[in-house]
């Protein structure tokens, strides 16, 4: 059962914070309310100027401190988010313990504002003239739900889509197969694509949900529901559907902008001490300081130890006294854009009239005059775009629900068995892989957040009609998404992977059956495993490309081919300073362009064309599996020999690793890891971790960068309560 927390109403004590030799702050307090005080006061000593610019890139305030060049990152917030009513809405709906748990996080965060003077604060506050003002439940409140929406959600790539799909009709080559192109780009379901469950031990394999899956009649009868808009009309539309603008300004601001991330957890059955192993590595964006923070807190009913977000109170991946954790974003489809066309006073869904609800807001903008703009909302959600006689609106299956999420995490604290794990998780609104190992010897896993049922009758990658009859036929149960518990296998590992197998891929074809969760599963290959191993599978998938493998038998055909020579020996591992790592890279991105110029063109953008054609369905055309003939009257084989021949006439420098910065000195190699990295193990009894966390857990000071020799080197430091 789920232990409700004794939290106390008192005065709290001026906080006496035990720190290790990493800084890393150990919390030790009589009650939570006051524990909950000093994590935040512990982490504005850490993080004030970190948290700063994450309270303002979430309210849409940066340009009021920053400028002018933030103006596209706040209007984005503002147009699309939620209003300050809305966000004390959602903090009133939590229950009293979480309320509290805020209440005294923001009061340890003034504690420290106030205490250290003008002199004390960050350096970035006098650079740019202003002092931090307060902070409010509100501020933390924002920042959960950019936190929670940046990994937890999916979709709305319907308009994405109908510019690739604009930008196929236009080319000559295709002429009538533009749907077929289409449908070999976005595929629904690859049978071959590996899931996080395998079918034998998936407990809904036989009962699971149907999705409905158009056929082609289907989807040309939708497409002409659809206004016609052009290639320059969509795309300010798909920048404000997918956050473009605030996404690129989190990167730069050290605030969460990536999501990704790949977990592992391993039963008493397939661990060869016969105790359960966790790895989790968040993969968040590798910056300078850290996008993440990590602490232990300790009080009555409340242990856990592991990696926080600043201005989040509490820890999000890491380990109590009963179990471990570890989370990875879902990607499932979660939001939609709803198409509804206007006339003069509005617009229709249906045969009903409706009138536009507008938010009226004014953007303060620093050296400049103020900004004043509104959001503009229909039953669906905020408008993104508004052209060709239609609004076309984000609806979010989780809005207004962000906090439950927040909630989910405060239960799972407390949680001593599997059951209330579960009970806990299942109140999560957001989309998350969410990996659980206990100290007893279980694993489970269970696919999180609020899934749209929708209605028959349209093709799920385009825009949805705004008509009645296309709406949202509510939400799966928790009973119906995926999951499971101690599986037969004893592990299960997840890199942002398809679920079960009989999970589609809906409006954006991500999963197919090249996929770099296939290098994770290849580096647990042993009968049983060991925490080295976990440790082992971490540092291989950052240095192992995930197509070299099936790619290869096409390339060991032709031997005798000029540019092969290149490549002989390669074995996938992609490591600093390796000829061969690059020549194959190369050779990849002319094979690209040898199956698919001369039909689809380039795209208009390397960067897209490159993502647009992925890897699976460069097989596909390698094993025949397409419906457009992309190679007209060539072979396989002349082609792959075609890009061996652009090798050989170039071949490229060698290969260099992809780094991340460090405070401490250059750059540090490998990238691809978990922004946190942590190995927790167990004895039967009780739990231990190791972690890192680079480069360090402040933003100045020697504790800035005292994790970077340690991640140079892949090496770990304990996870401990105080």
């Amino acid at each position: 059962m789920i232990v409700p927390f004794l939290i106390l109403l008192c005065a709290h004590q001026k906080p006496a914070i035990s720190r290790d030799e990493y800084g890393v702050p150990h919390i030790q307090a009589s009650t939570v309310s006051d524990a909950f005080f000093q994590a935040g006061y512990a982490v504005a000593q850490d993080r004030l100027w970190q948290m700063e610019s994450s309270r303002r890139l979430a309210r849409g305030r940066l340009s009021e401190v920053f400028g002018k060049a933030f103006v596209n990152s706040d209007r984005e917030i503002l147009s699309t988010g939620y209003t300050d009513e809305e966000l004390q809405q959602q903090f009133d709906q939590l229950p009293a313990p979480a309320q509290q748990i805020i209440n005294s996080y923001v009061a340890g965060i003034n504690e420290w504002i106030a205490e250290p003077g003008d002199a004390g604060l960050p350096a970035g506050f006098a650079q740019n003239g202003f002092k931090p003002q307060p902070w409010t439940r509100l501020d933390s409140v924002a920042i959960t739900i950019h936190l929670l929406q940046q990994f937890g959600r999916g979709g709305a790539g319907e308009l994405r889509n109908m510019a690739a799909l604009a930008y196929l009709q236009g080319q000559k080559a295709l002429g009538t197969h533009t749907l077929d192109v289409w449908d070999d780009l976005a595929w629904f379901n690859d049978p071959d694509a590996i899931p996080t469950v395998s079918p034998g031990d998936d407990p809904l394999n036989g009962s699971h949900p149907s999705f409905y899956l158009p056929d082609r009649k289907t989807t040309l009868a939708h497409l002409a529901k659809l206004p016609k808009l052009s290639l320059m009309q969509l795309l300010g539309g798909i920048r404000m559907a997918e956050r473009q603008q605030s996404t690129l300004v989190a990167e730069n601001l050290n605030t969460p902008f990536r999501s990704g991330s790949y977990c592992v957890v391993v039963n008493s059955s397939k661990s060869a001490t016969g105790h359960s192993l966790l790895l989790s590595g968040p993969q968040m964006g590798m910056r300078a300081p850290s996008i993440a923070h990590e602490m232990s807190i300790e009080a009555p009913g409340l242990s856990t130890v592991g990696m926080d977000i600043p201005g989040v109170p509490g820890v999000i991946i890491g380990h109590t006294k009963n179990f471990a954790w570890g989370l990875t974003t879902g990607e499932a489809d979660t939001e939609d854009i709803f198409a509804s066309p206007t006339d003069a006073t509005g617009y229709r869904v249906g045969q009903q009239a409706k009138t536009f609800q507008k938010i009226h807001q004014i953007l303060p903008v620093k050296g400049g005059d103020s900004i004043e703009l509104d959001q503009t909302r229909t039953v669906f959600g905020p408008v993104v775009l508004n052209a060709g006689g239609a609004v076309f609106s984000r609806r979010s299956s989780f809005w207004m629900r962000e906090m439950s999420t927040f909630g989910a995490w405060v239960d799972l604290w407390s949680a001593d068995s599997p059951s209330s794990i579960d009970a806990a998780i299942d109140k999560a609104t957001l989309n998350f892989n969410f990996f659980y190992a206990t100290a007893v010897g279980d694993i489970g896993w269970r696919y999180t957040g609020l899934v749209p049922k929708r209605a028959p009758g349209i093709d799920p990658r385009f825009p949805t009609p705004g008509e009645p009859q296309y709406d949202w036929r509510g939400f799966l149960s928790t009973h119906e998404m995926p999951h499971v518990r101690n599986p037969r296998s004893g592990f299960l590992a997840n890199w942002n992977n398809k679920p079960s197998n009989w999970w589609p891929n809906l409006d954006t074809p991500a999963w197919g059956k090249i996929f770099h969760n296939r290098v994770l599963l290849d580096a647990l290959q042993k009968p049983l495993l060991t925490a080295q191993d976990l440790e082992r599978a971490a540092w291989f998938i950052a240095r192992t490309d995930d197509t070299w493998s099936s790619i290869q038998p096409y390339v060991d055909r032709e031997r005798s081919a000029p540019g092969y020579e290149l490549l002989k020996g390669f074995d996938g591992s992609v490591l600093d300073g390796s000829r061969q790592a690059s020549s194959y890279l190369a050779f990849l991105s002319y094979l690209r362009q040898e199956l698919f110029l001369k039909s689809t063109g380039n795209f208009l953008n390397p960067d897209y064309f490159n993502t647009v054609l992925q890897p699976s369905l460069i097989l596909k055309v390698l094993e025949g599996h397409t419906k457009f003939d992309y190679l007209g009257k060539g072979t396989t084989g002349q082609a792959v020999r075609a890009a061996l021949a652009r090798l050989a006439s170039a071949p490229p420098a060698p290969y260099r690793a992809s780094s991340f910065p460090s405070l401490e000195s250059t750059p540090i190699p490998y990238s691809n890891r978990g922004t946190y990295l942590q190995i927790v193990e167990s004895n039967g009894k009780d739990l231990f971790g190791r972690s890192v966390l680079p480069p360090g857990i402040a933003e100045s000071g020697p504790h800035s960068h005292d994790q970077s020799p340690l991640a140079r080197a892949w090496l770990y430091k304990p996870m401990r309560f105080r």
